[in-house]
């Protein structure tokens, strides 16, 4: 018997019957929370109200009311509610049923005279974050004439503020210098704020903008002509290697900065006394929306910030289905274009057997509702229960699962014992003499696409290497690894998504913590421990996926 080192998979016609016998429509309610009344939180509400979807938007009353003037539109659609001075308690159910519990007069420091419960299908979160200005970092005191970003932008948008800044020192205009990227890593939003607010003096009469940039990070949707128009318009951005020399003057009634930087290409010093400089802020993430994704289930990143850095969540998406982030307009576009997919017209077909709880054997241990990544499980009948419109099929619950109690519809405990014991029975049939037998677990969204990229371009692996093919690397649970070795193979590999990329969020993680404890059982057992190794792989890596498979064929002959 021959068999392929990696198995194509060939997906079933989404129209065949059966496929259609494992299908089951589900309701999903037609309301929709955003949570953060901002700029950003309005404006997706606006685009979610023009699909047809009715918008209830949460959010203190200052908040509110500094966006007044985004929302007139929308309200005139009737199809949004802005709830002043509404926070959110609980959150329970799951994608196309999230029921949440709603506090009234949040914010305002009084007691919470009412809460209500109401249904959605979907929730937007728009984190509205506070700033830090950095002005000690480069030896600065605030004062009239040293301000903050946040400060300078309301300058700009109030006409007496405009009007000081036209006039300047001697009535013939200003000259602000901005000074950003040196106290932090740059990013996107403090450049596009920078510049906006530079092109903005810049095209005021007689006025003059200077930019003093650690880095000036442009990826983002539209700062790169943002950029050019305001080098066209006469901005001039200054990039020195370190920070620039900066004195400041508020001895007797003087309020004057003075800015040096050594020019590389005249090779002198570059001065500047500029009548304003505007100082760079640090976003601080505050304990509101560590709150709110903690009551959501949703993933953080390592500094608080919301979503998770992960490259499958970006541009809008969480860990859990139906909740979306938005931190600026791209994001707004994007959630309101992903709910559509998932609200449709309020009836989703989804597959019925992703997982499956076997109720008799639940002993409800909360193992399963702690693991699962996407929020998907709850409770019914006095068992654990699985949503099948959020659950992404990980398998991570039914690996944890310490009764036994959850299957997979595609990949149950049964079909793996038979795809491993037919893989080794493969490799036995077509090994050479002196080559290891080899069992690689591999997730079906990373390495699996590497091992058959890697059969397909030609590249060498041994004839005992066989491929099992994983939902995810969460689902390699002891006994799967242990039944590969009795079973007969001579090493054994974990192959899983990069740290932060991995779709089940935290399935690699499980794998690196059960590999380690099985070496370390090995260990004592007297056996090789690093006949087991557990490695990390992207799809596009075909070449470096044979390397690692033929590297550790070389260490246990």
């Amino acid at each position: 018997m021959t068999t392929d080192k990696c198995t194509n998979v060939t997906e079933k016609c989404a129209d065949t019957k059966e496929n259609c016998d494992n299908m089951v429509d589900i309701s999903i309610s037609k309301d929709v929370l955003v949570i953060g009344a901002g700029s950003f939180g309005l404006e997706a509400a606006g685009k979610i109200a023009a699909q047809g979807y009715s918008v209830s938007v949460i959010g203190v009353k200052t908040a509110c009311a500094r966006q007044s003037g985004c929302t007139s539109k929308m309200l005139e659609t009737g199809k949004v509610n802005i709830m002043q001075d509404v926070a959110i308690d609980s959150l329970a159910g799951v994608t196309g049923d999230f029921r949440a519990t709603l506090i009234k007069n949040a914010g305002n420091g009084a007691e919470y005279s009412e809460k209500v419960e109401k249904v959605f299908g979907a929730i937007v979160v728009a984190p509205q974050y506070s700033y830090s200005t950095l002005n000690k970092k480069y030896g600065l005191t605030l004062n009239d004439k040293v301000v903050s970003q946040s400060q300078f932008e309301a300058m700009i948008a109030d006409p007496e503020s405009q009007k000081k800044i036209l006039n300047g020192v001697n009535g013939n205009g200003s000259t602000v210098a901005f000074l950003t990227g040196f106290a932090q890593e740059g990013d996107p939003t403090s450049t596009s704020r920078v510049l906006t607010s530079a092109l903005a003096v810049q095209n005021m009469e007689n006025c003059n903008a200077y930019i003093y940039a650690g880095n000036v990070k442009v990826g983002a949707k539209g700062l790169e002509r943002l950029f050019t128009q305001g080098r066209h318009a006469g901005v001039v951005c200054f990039k020195p290697s370190q920070m620039p020399t900066i004195e400041q003057n508020l001895n007797d009634g003087v309020n004057t900065v003075k800015i040096t930087i050594k020019d590389p290409v005249v090779r002198t010093d570059v001065e500047l006394t500029p009548d304003y400089v505007v100082v760079e802020e640090a976003v601080v993430v505050g304990q509101q929306n560590l709150d709110i994704a903690s009551t959501l289930r949703i993933d953080t990143d390592l500094y608080g910030f919301l979503p998770s850095n992960n490259v499958h969540r970006f541009p809008a998406k969480s860990n859990r289905d139906g909740i979306f982030v938005v931190n600026n307009s791209l994001d707004a576009a994007n959630a309101a274009l992903k709910l559509k997919e998932l609200i449709g017209n309020g009836i989703k077909r989804v597959a019925a057997n992703k997982a499956k709880v076997d109720e008799d054997r639940c002993v409800i241990c909360l193992t399963c509702y702690r693991s699962c990544p996407h929020g998907a499980i709850f409770w019914q009948n006095g068992a654990a229960a699985i949503s099948p419109a959020a659950c992404q099929g990980c398998g991570i619950c039914a690996s944890e699962c310490p009764m036994d109690a959850i299957q997979l519809g595609d990949f149950t405990d049964d079909s793996l014992r038979t795809s491993i014991k037919d893989a080794v029975v493969s490799a036995k049939d077509n090994q050479k003499d002196g080559q290891p037998l080899i069992v690689a677990f591999c997730c079906k969204n990373s390495a699996l696409e590497a091992c058959e990229a890697a059969t397909k371009f030609g590249h060498e692996m041994p004839q005992g290497f066989r491929m099992v093919k994983v939902p995810c690397a969460g689902k390699v649970d002891v006994e799967f690894i242990m039944k590969a070795f009795v079973e007969g193979a001579d090493g054994v590999m974990v192959a899983a998504c990069h740290e932060g990329n991995c779709k089940a969020e935290r399935g690699n993680i499980y794998a690196k913590w059960r590999v380690n404890e099985i070496q370390k059982r090995l260990e004592k057992m007297g056996l090789e421990k690093n006949r087991l190794i557990f490695t990390t792989i992207a799809s596009n890596m075909a070449k470096e996926f044979a390397g690692k498979v033929n590297a550790f064929a070389a260490a246990i002959k």
